[in-house]
């Protein structure tokens, strides 16, 4: 027997108004604890700012990054060319990271010269991707890149079309290389796509070259600290909206398969 037979349409229609305040209300009162967690933070670490610059200014980059940038000044003149082929190579194959080439860029040839390396190949990386896609087709792709953070992708483009490339280079809920070669799957063409990936990868260079090079000379601020807690956040943010999107393409998958049966 249904649990709400007997019970007046006009009651059931207030229960039901009833809990949609009391959820509304829990999401407001989260909302209002977490912007005052974050308002509180940013204020406790104004004020501890003095001692936390100290130790923060005392970071060098060592391991690794030290190994790297001796095998980048290696080859001298062409130590550039080394760092773009780098960061290509770490776009077609995606299990490379980035963020040390970034970093040794700006150690290296200086924030501005070290960004527009960085940048430039970057862009160019994402353009291969693309390519390889338009040229070679799905199959290749597949081999290349996780399957269910392509079909989020796809997902994705379908949805909100090309423009949504651009908020894909502020947040990163899908790898960009991924967004490269699921964008090479679709319609768009090189053309299309050239002016979006520049403007895309602007953010995220801008910002890392910047911080590192203010890391390495010890001039790091509140105001960097601050802007680094937000662009965190925003990581954290754009994990979440991944998990969301990669619910909604399998309960797409599922519909899908059950409407062929």
């Amino acid at each position: 027997m249904d649990k709400t037979e007997g019970i007046p349409f006009s009651q059931s229609q207030e229960n039901k108004k009833g809990a949609t305040a009391q959820k509304k209300f829990l999401r407001f009162s989260l909302t209002v604890l977490l912007a005052g967690a974050v308002i509180g933070g940013i204020f406790s670490l104004h004020q501890a700012w003095p001692h936390i610059s100290v130790y923060i200014n005392s970071i060098g980059f060592h391991g690794n990054i030290d190994r790297l940038r001796e095998f980048i000044h290696s080859f001298g003149f062409w130590a550039p060319f080394v760092s773009a082929c780098l960061m290509i190579t770490q776009s077609v194959v995606l299990f490379l990271p980035a963020f040390p080439i970034f970093v040794v860029n700006a150690l290296s040839f200086g924030v501005f010269w070290g960004m527009l390396l960085s940048w430039s190949s970057a862009v160019l990386g994402s353009l291969v991707c693309f390519v390889i896609a338009k040229k070679l087709g799905r199959p290749v792709v597949q081999r290349l890149v996780n399957r269910v953070h392509l079909e989020t992708a796809d997902l994705v483009l379908r949805r909100y079309e090309k423009y949504v490339i651009l908020l894909f280079g502020l947040l990163p809920v899908i790898s960009f290389d991924v967004i490269s070669y699921a964008s090479g799957l679709t319609l768009l063409t090189f053309w299309e796509f050239l002016p979006l990936v520049c403007l895309a990868q602007v953010p995220s260079t801008l910002f890392y070259s910047v911080l590192i090079d203010k890391i390495d000379r010890g001039t790091l601020d509140a105001y960097w600290v601050i802007g680094s807690i937000l662009f965190l956040m925003l990581g954290v943010f754009s994990l979440a909206l991944r998990a969301y999107l990669t619910h909604r393409w399998r309960v797409k998958s599922t519909e899908t398969l059950e409407k062929l049966q």
